[in-house]
């Protein structure tokens, strides 16, 4: 399998694995808001919640997709092994 074909798949599976955390934060985010806020508050205020759950989960998986790719790229030294690599080019003769 060549370098770009292995880039491609990394870019599937990171950008699905991103969709699902921001999936998960969001439901956490609406689960908590359900047990705790959401007894007192009234209906009304669910639109908020949905808002702001919904830029939680953004912020939140923005911020666990930056961390986990830094620490893939530390264990599994993924500049090379996906060609991303700035290594200086011999020039031709």
């Amino acid at each position: 399998m060549n370098k770009g074909a292995k880039a491609a798949i990394f870019v599937i599976v990171a950008s699905i694995g991103n969709i699902l955390a921001t999936g998960l934060i969001f439901i956490a985010c609406l689960g908590i808001y359900s047990l705790t806020l959401g007894r007192w508050l009234p209906q009304t205020a669910v639109m908020w919640a949905v808002v702001a759950s919904f830029l939680i989960a953004m912020v939140g998986a923005f911020l666990l997709y930056k961390k986990a790719l830094s620490f893939a790229q530390k264990k599994f030294n993924l500049e090379e092994r996906l060609g991303f690599s700035q290594a200086p080019k011999k020039p031709r003769d």
